[in-house]
């Protein structure tokens, strides 16, 4: 049985190596770095793993108590990160959530997501107990991770090199050692569920907090720490009971955790309509900008510091006789020390018949929030009437 072992951990071992001394050879040769290439570098492993030592699926004890974890604290972490970001400010993402994107990036990336958990899954369960398995898959995964961002960073030099180490490796190996955790405790779904939710969010969301290349890295670093400790915590209440079909489940973890969930969003919202910081909200009561946003969305816009910010184009949010109008910019007149504004509403026939001034502008509109301002625009006009 002891020989048995042996070889299956040698096996497992041997494809590892050559696959890393591909990604290797890969990364400073052919440097590669389409997202569909990476997802073959983990399938074709995976194929050979599976024809020489079987596929067996096999569920893990704590799948279900891992997936509920990963869910809670990683939205937990971007609702906090996003409200930090109403006092730091945010940056435009690069990426367009648009049909491009989804071909180009998006399906080719849950591709990579997909065959990588199962490849790591079946790597860790066919090699339970070989640490040298443990360390190969992690760093494995490290240089996919980084061969991504390869063409981002000049390696070659010294700055260039210590960002791609602070920005990548760092936060990729943390990341990595997390997943491996998952893995071996709930098997692949936990560790799908946790990259879906973590690494698309570069594809999807159009902004980002703006905290910096050192401390965003740091944030990346410390966070996937944070996370495995307090699942494990977590899963301490089941290390001594039988988990049968039926599976338990501490119904006050469940019930505190949506009330700190609701509570984070209720002071998100409350912080963005309050109106003293560079980003706020507001509720459109009308639909004179469809289709770009409709009666009920609500507009998160940004503050600026000077006339010059705004340009032609831009949805300006402004007051007019005590209301608030968010409109779009399509003429810009400089007169003297004064810049003066005139807007129209993408669904209105003619443009708006006044003139804005720069002290009656309030910002410019940066993302919406479908559907969230439905109860402020409801209760405006119970309150009117």
């Amino acid at each position: 049985m002891k020989l048995k072992y042996k070889k299956s951990y040698l096996i497992i071992n041997l494809i590892l190596f050559v696959s890393i001394c591909f990604l290797f050879v890969n990364a400073f040769i052919f440097k590669i770095t389409n997202y569909l290439f990476l997802s073959l570098c983990s399938v074709i492993p995976f194929i050979v793993l599976c024809l020489i030592m079987g596929y067996e699926k096999k569920n893990r004890r704590f799948t279900y108590e891992e997936m509920f974890y990963v869910f809670v604290y990683t939205i937990l972490f971007l609702l906090i990160t996003y409200i930090a970001g109403i006092f730091i400010g945010f940056s435009y993402n690069i990426y367009k959530f648009n049909l491009s994107n989804i071909v180009k990036n998006i399906i080719p990336y849950i591709a990579l997501i997909i065959t990588s958990e199962l490849f790591r899954y079946e790597v860790i369960r066919k090699g339970e107990g070989s640490f040298l398995a443990y360390i190969f898959i992690t760093l494995f995964f490290v240089i996919i991770d980084g061969t991504v961002f390869l063409s981002t960073y000049d390696i070659f030099t010294y700055d260039g090199l210590i960002k791609f180490i602070c920005s990548i490796i760092l936060p990729s190996f943390f990341k990595n050692v997390l997943l491996l955790y998952l893995t071996k405790n709930g098997g692949p779904y936990p560790s799908i569920i946790y990259r879906l939710i973590m690494d698309l969010k570069m594809f999807i969301v159009p902004i980002l907090p703006n905290f910096g290349l050192y401390f965003d890295s740091t944030i990346n670093t410390i966070i996937p720490a944070f996370i495995g400790i307090f699942i494990h915590m977590g899963l301490k209440q089941y290390k001594n009971e039988e988990v049968g079909v039926q599976k338990k489940h501490n119904t006050s973890f469940y019930k505190y955790s949506f009330l700190v969930i609701v509570i984070i969003f209720t002071v998100g919202v409350n912080l963005l309509t309050s109106c003293q910081f560079k980003y706020s909200l507001i509720a459109i009561g009308s639909n004179s900008m469809n289709p770009i946003f409709y009666r009920g969305d609500a507009v998160i816009y940004k503050k600026v510091s000077s006339p010059e910010e705004y340009a032609i184009g831009d949805i300006l949010v402004f007051k007019k006789e005590s209301r608030t109008i968010v409109h779009r910019i399509i003429e810009i007149e400089h007169v003297g020390d004064e810049y003066i504004y005139y807007t129209k509403g993408d669904n209105n026939e003619a443009p708006d018949g006044y003139p804005i001034l720069y002290a009656d502008t309030i910002g410019k509109y940066v993302i919406k929030v479908k559907y969230i301002g439905v109860p402020s625009v409801y209760l405006s006009q119970l309150t009117s009437s």
